[in-house]
């Protein structure tokens, strides 16, 4: 998995590409830290576009950022998500729990 970042101010766009499952995890989990040592950032938005498959084991990992998040007065926002994973979304009933964007402007906006 390719792993950029974009800051804007307290909030932050991971951008995502490949597969996002339990062999992909570890660099997830290594940008994610690296963007929460700047306390300032309370807010990560996830780019998902190019993103084709999320497991059960990275749906977990999201969940656990999203609590982190909450600690810090932030949430977790999705952006671009395509059908497969708007579909996992859907059955793990996890659709509820984050918000789902397809222009990043109006991610980070909202935040």
């Amino acid at each position: 998995m390719n792993i950029a970042a974009e800051s804007y101010g307290q909030a932050v766009v991971l951008i995502l590409k490949g597969e996002f499952n339990a062999d992909t995890l570890e660099a997830f989990n290594v940008a994610v830290e690296h963007q929460l040592t700047d306390a300032t950032v309370r807010d990560i938005v996830l780019n998902l576009e190019g993103v084709p498959f999320i497991d059960s084991a990275a749906l977990e990992s999201t969940l656990t950022l999203q609590q982190r998040l909450l600690e810090r007065m932030g949430q977790v926002k999705l952006l671009k998500a395509d059908a497969n994973v708007r579909k996992i979304l859907e059955i793990t009933r996890l659709d509820a729990c984050f918000e789902c964007f397809e222009d990043s402007d109006k991610a980070v906006k909202t935040l």
